[in-house]
């Protein structure tokens, strides 16, 4: 069923269709009318001219009054030959049994003899019996197209409604969304829940995903000091906070309380990826197990992880 909109739409492209269509073959119509009836008064004035010996019309030169009767008869011979047009003659040189007419065509006619006036009548409507026929193929015509339109427009709706939303089947990419304007972690697929992180770590987070991805072969170890590439990293995170315009006191040392730090990051991220913890891997710094030698082996670099893993906003 479509809505109530969609089916005045329709009405209106019926209206406008019907209406072009109409208007068209009225133009045409017209221009071609006017052109009959411009090249049958020249075949009048040139058959009038031909026979213009013949005629008995007065000639006040010649004081010769001629014969009116003559010359009605002559009209009346020419407007029954041009019965079938929209011409007819209505007077020459005046002579006229019609009644008065405000509509007349004056032509001036010029021959070696003498000149004399020719009124003519143009009696052409625009709108004629012939033309209902014409006006229901329009209205058939119109109504055809608005039908195959509406046609279309609903074969259209049936395919959408049969047809699964690929935004709405085909599941999103898990992606880590990082929003330093707000200082916050989310997911792509769960935009509603952030989860806020603190200056150090948030800026320690960003700068680990970058080294790691661009030195995935270097083993980061508790036991030793923070690569000078990673804290430069972690810095250059920070200025941005700053140039974001968070209040911030004094730049943290990204080199103290390591553990800590990445409690922090782990926290935050179980509760970004809680639907989804097989996607926490890639995101997640690994904890250290075991003491002793076993801690000293333990590497606390994200393995795997991408630049297209992660989104950053306000970089």
């Amino acid at each position: 069923m479509l809505p109530t909109r969609v089916k005045f739409a329709y009405a209106v492209v019926f209206c406008v269709a019907s209406i072009m269509m109409f208007a068209s073959y009225i133009s045409a119509k017209y221009s071609d009318n006017r052109a009959n009836n411009a090249l049958t008064i020249v075949k009048i004035e040139n058959r009038i001219a031909l026979d213009l010996n013949y005629l008995n019309l007065p000639d006040d030169f010649l004081k010769h009054s001629g014969s009116k009767d003559m010359v009605l008869n002559y009209i009346e011979q020419l407007n029954s030959q041009l019965s079938a047009s929209d011409v007819f003659v209505y007077s020459i040189e005046g002579i006229s049994e019609y009644p008065a007419r405000a509509d007349l065509i004056v032509k001036q006619l010029h021959t070696p003899q003498k000149s004399l006036s020719v009124s003519f009548v143009v009696d052409s409507s625009i709108f004629e019996k012939n033309d209902i026929v014409v006006l229901i193929l329009v209205f058939g015509f119109a109504g055809l197209f608005t039908y195959l339109l509406f046609l279309s427009e609903r074969t259209k709706i049936k395919i959408a409604k049969h047809t699964p939303d690929v935004e709405k089947h085909t599941q999103l990419q898990p992606k880590l969304i990082v929003d330093l304007k707000s200082k916050t972690l989310s997911a792509n697929c769960d935009k509603e829940k952030t989860v806020a992180l603190a200056n150090k770590p948030l800026c320690f987070y960003l700068a680990l995903v970058e080294f790691c991805v661009e030195n995935p072969d270097v083993i980061l170890n508790q036991n030793k000091d923070v690569p000078e590439e990673l804290l430069a990293l972690a810095n250059k995170y920070f200025y941005r906070l700053v140039e974001l315009g968070h209040t911030i006191r004094k730049r943290p040392n990204f080199t103290n309380s390591l553990e800590k730090t990445l409690s922090e990051i782990r926290a935050a991220l179980d509760e970004v990826w809680q639907e989804l913890p097989e996607i926490k891997d890639t995101y997640y710094p690994p904890k250290a197990h075991g003491e002793g030698s076993r801690s000293r082996l333990h590497h606390y670099g994200l393995k795997g992880i991408t630049l297209d893993d992660i989104e950053v906003i306000g970089k």
